[in-house]
């Protein structure tokens, strides 16, 4: 009776080192798995921020383009070039056409 014993424990130990060991391969395999991800969607992140940083970038020049277009020296430029303006008391020189 006492060899039954020694197998039941060593076969009780064997499944323990067996599910041990199963876990260990599914954690490894989970992890590697994760880290990969991890990887994936911090490449995504870095282009999200390039991407970010570009239209800020574009809104800070469309600011500045409203800014000028808004500005006296473009409406005044406008005025003259296109509806031909010109101040009081201004003399205009025009070339005469050949």
């Amino acid at each position: 009776m006492r060899i039954r014993k020694g197998r039941s424990k060593r076969s009780g130990m064997s499944m323990i080192v067996i599910t041990v060991l199963v876990l260990f391969v599914i954690i490894t395999y989970k992890k590697i798995d994760l880290d990969r991800e991890c990887s994936l969607l911090k490449e995504e992140k870095a282009a999200y921020e390039k991407q970010l940083e570009d239209l800020n970038e574009e809104k800070d020049n469309l600011d500045a383009y409203k800014e000028y277009v808004y500005s006296d020296d473009n409406i005044e430029r406008i005025a003259r070039e296109r509806l031909g303006l010109v101040y009081p008391n201004e003399i205009v020189f025009e070339a005469e056409d050949d």
